[in-house]
């Protein structure tokens, strides 16, 4: 199989071909402050010898984001407790959402009038019939 990720993409191209590449980053503490700032125009394999990250790991990583998708078009899911804890305006957001569509590796996740955006570990899947008896309830 073809990998998604090659080693002279540059990183501006990893963030387009799947949304979960900042995250991949971010856990090797790039890209995230002054002192660990990455350029967009850096090449994978520049960004691996720059900063000393095995580039073979690096690679597994970013691979390992479209082994990741077990949500589909339609699902019903909710939200992690501490995502809505965070957000003030979520709490007025129905409990339970569905996904309406999926590009780039994110989610697009409408909770009544409200629409959000993110990965898979962003959203909780439900199956429908929990979700009817405990909006019911």
């Amino acid at each position: 199989m073809e990998p998604h990720f090659r080693t002279d993409m540059t990183v501006e191209q990893a963030f387009r071909q799947h949304a979960g590449a900042r995250r991949v980053f971010a856990k090797f503490h790039l890209g995230g402050c002054s002192n660990c700032a990455i350029s967009e125009t850096e090449t994978i394999a520049e960004v691996s010898d720059s900063y000393g990250i095995p580039l073979a790991m690096l690679m597994a990583e970013l691979e390992k984001l479209f082994d990741s998708a077990s949500l589909a078009i339609g699902d019903t899911v909710r939200l992690p407790e501490e995502i809505r804890a965070k957000i003030p305006q979520l709490a007025t957001a129905p409990e339970y959402g569905q996904i309406t569509s999926f590009e780039s590796g994110a989610y697009t996740a409408e909770f009544g009038e409200l629409r959000l955006q993110g990965l898979d570990e962003d959203f909780i899947k439900v199956e429908p019939e929990v979700a009817k008896i405990e909006s019911a309830a």
